[in-house]
């Protein structure tokens, strides 16, 4: 989230957020139109904290990390940081709605919506609240966990979007059947919409994108094993007038031999682009059953794309110095963005130096073959093994504060205008960001993107995460008092 220049991206994260939350108060404002007769307040502040709670919902299917438009206009973590951090917001404020009410329910022999004497709580209503309210905590339990499940990521995330479903379509008939201010006709048209987008957006990722994918397929070029268990995959576009529009450091989802929704996973692209190229390689780790089955492709077998995803490394394109850390196949858009540098400007002279890290020498990937080393003018490669051999004579040691200041100070890159790129497993990038943090290294110099969020971190930029949610639910909280006393 943190790009050159540093004000100007936060100044545009803060009114981003701003805007979010505006968007999830707008049914406040709607209902603040109505002019419907005064309830007691506590019985306002619980139809409020509800609205807010299914509003975020139903925003959450467009803070997926699925839309790729938002995600290369405001960067992964941030859209996945609101989609996280917000659905806890949601089940805290559904959690604590029915238990506020002080109105009795309606009676059976005054059938009607609610009113300012009742509340509207008939069976159906009733009980798809409660399945609104069980799923998506079973849902955000899931997902917590997930990390440490033995649930297969496809299995998983089957029944993330089915429940997902679930909970928009139960909140959806509970509010229209329950709601006061639903009854009316401008707040029944705002959540009939909001539901509308919120489908639409779940028809876009899981039946739009499948088909559109079909129809455009890509075919393996070429597979070869580049170091000890990673291999390099060059596909090419079967269209030759068809290719993927990126920049360097982007990623995107590849599905193997069939374009079904849910069986892809997301790659770093390390080729450059080029007006004139449809190809696409990619650095692949064999690690679990997706990845062992792209080792096994043959030349000839289709692949499928999605779009191009994220902003990692967009704003780092000035003359300061670069510091690139990359752990593993975390170096694929390294290499994508230094190939990209060569093709815009032949001779590299800006200093830049990258730290690469892996367990064992063999893993170390021959950037030579890769990249014309030889257009850098002033590039520093600092390979650093955990596990050596006793032939080994370079840096020894994981990605942690001693080894990488000892890295560091190779090329003296401890200065205020120097910028940071890291990329590799998600426990790597909250070691190196703690790392440098701890170097006095500003986390506005620090560009990252990453899938998981592990919220017990005690670095810079989750602690930041973590206040401006607390700020924007308290913001939603006071926003919901003022409401039920007006």
């Amino acid at each position: 989230m943190n790009h050159n220049p540093p004000m100007k991206q936060r100044i545009l994260s803060f009114c981003c957020f701003l805007v979010y939350l505006g968007l999830v108060g707008l049914p406040l404002i709607l209902a603040a139109t109505t002019h419907l007769a005064n309830r007691p307040w506590l019985d306002e502040l619980s139809s409020a904290m509800a609205m807010l709670a299914f509003n975020i919902i139903l925003l959450e299917f467009l803070t997926s990390g699925k839309i790729a438009w938002l995600s290369k206009w405001m960067g992964v973590n941030w859209i996945l940081q609101i989609h996280q951090l917000f659905s806890r917001t949601a089940i805290l404020l559904l959690i604590s709605h029915p238990f506020l009410y002080s109105l009795p329910n309606h009676p059976n022999y005054a059938p009607g919506p609610p009113s300012e004497s009742y509340l509207g709580m008939n069976g159906s209503a009733l009980m798809t609240g409660l399945l609104g309210l069980i799923t998506l905590g079973i849902l955000i339990g899931l997902a917590i966990t997930r990390t440490k499940s033995k649930t297969s990521y496809e299995s998983w995330r089957a029944s993330h979007v089915i429940m997902a479903l679930i909970i928009a379509s139960a909140g959806l008939h509970h509010t229209l059947s329950a709601g006061r201010y639903a009854q009316e006709k401008w707040m029944m048209h705002y959540w009939q919409i909001a539901f509308g987008v919120a489908l639409l957006t779940f028809l876009w990722v899981y039946v739009m994108q499948p088909l559109i994918q079909k129809l455009q397929p890509y075919q393996v070029s070429s597979l070869k094993q580049v170091a000890y268990n990673i291999w390099e995959l060059t596909i090419h576009s079967q269209n030759p007038s068809t290719h993927l529009p990126y920049h360097a450091g982007q990623f995107t989802w590849l599905k193997l031999k069939s374009p079904r929704p849910l069986y892809e996973n997301p790659f770093s692209i390390s080729s450059a682009p080029t007006p004139s190229s449809n190809a696409l390689s990619f650095l692949i780790k064999d690690l679990g059953d997706f990845t062992h089955q792209v080792t096994e492709l043959k030349t000839g077998d289709l692949i499928y794309i999605s779009s191009a995803y994220g902003n990692f490394g967009q704003a780092n394109n000035d003359d300061s110095p670069l510091v690139m850390i990359a752990g593993g196949v975390g170096i694929a858009p390294m290499i994508s963005l230094l190939r990209e540098m060569i093709a815009t400007q032949r001779t590299v002279v800006r200093a830049i130096h990258l730290i690469y890290g892996n367990r064992i020498e063999s893993q170390i990937i021959d950037l030579s073959t890769m990249v014309d080393l030889k257009a850098f003018k002033n590039l520093t490669i600092t390979p650093i093994i955990s596990e050596p051999t006793s032939d080994w004579e370079g840096l020894v040691g994981v990605l942690d504060q001693i080894t990488l200041k000892k890295a560091l100070e190779k090329t003296n890159s401890f200065s205020g205008s120097t910028k940071y790129l890291v990329c590799g497993a998600a426990e790597m990038i909250d070691g190196v960001e703690y790392a440098l943090e701890a170097l006095s290294i500003r986390t506005s110099q620090i560009d990252s993107e990453k899938f998981q969020y592990d919220f017990t971190q005690r670095t810079v930029r989750i602690r930041n995460s973590l206040i401006g949610w607390a700020l924007g639910t308290m913001a939603l909280i006071v926003s919901a008092i003022y409401f039920s006393k007006t």
